[in-house]
């Protein structure tokens, strides 16, 4: 911890500001060559989650680009078939050599992928330059009544176009069901990274919260947690 931010702490306990204390996200990675007959694809997404049953997905691209073309259908679609929360599985699809993403949805729909690897043309067998990204959240401040956080979006995704949400409960997890104490909307597409604010709930001393990030609308999108980041709050 620097000087600097020592004199702010105890400045001002009661309103600490942290450091985007890092959090949870979902993340995919390919394991060996992809080839014509598919690609072993490994992830690992947040800790209750039942991947089968929620409908998580893995989607690929044929593209140029380091982002998924979100305008565009999926050229594969792999239905994640166990409930492990992390696991690795195959996914057919004729590989060529060519610029490919690869991203896992938390939803059964390709606007949910929360986490990419982009393999560059000719590159299948390089993952030195393989590209990743994620999806996440961090909290950066907190007050007795208020939280404030940063998330970070996939390039080109639009968030409050797909209904993208932030809520917050007490404890050290997200659930994957009931209500959060409060939750917001994201309100801004572009960029697809920013700041929220979670106001008008009662911060307890030596509790612990955690907010998580949402890709799919609060009623059929309970299950689509993204990223989750945890807090203590200080004495």
């Amino acid at each position: 911890m620097s000087h600097h931010k020592h004199d702010l702490l105890a400045a001002s306990k009661e309103q600490p500001f942290l450091s985007a204390s890092a959090g949870t996200s979902v993340s995919i990675g390919i394991q060996g060559v992809p080839t014509a007959q598919g690609a072993i694809v490994s992830y690992i997404t947040l800790p209750a989650n039942t991947p089968k049953t929620y409908g998580n997905h893995i989607y690929v691209w044929q593209t140029t680009a380091n982002a998924v073309p979100w305008a565009k259908s999926p050229d594969g679609d792999t239905a994640i078939n166990t409930d492990s929360s992390q696991s690795t599985t195959l996914v057919t699809f004729p590989f060529e050599q060519k610029g490919y993403i690869v991203g896992y949805a938390v939803a059964p729909t390709p606007q949910a992928v929360v986490s990419t690897v982009y393999m560059p043309a000719d590159q299948q067998d390089n993952p030195a330059v393989w590209e990743y990204a994620a999806v996440g959240i961090a909290v950066v401040y907190y007050g007795n009544n208020l939280v404030q956080v940063q998330y970070t979006g996939l390039p080109q995704y639009s968030p409050a176009t797909n209904k993208n949400w932030i809520g917050i409960w007490q404890g050290s997890q997200v659930p994957y069901s009931g209500d959060p104490i409060k939750r917001v909307d994201v309100t801004q597409d572009a960029p697809s990274s920013g700041y929220a604010v979670i106001e008008g709930i009662k911060l307890l001393i030596g509790v612990s919260y955690c907010v998580g990030y949402f890709s799919v609308e609060p009623v059929k999108g309970r299950t689509s947690l993204a990223a989750s980041a945890t807090f203590t709050v200080g004495s």
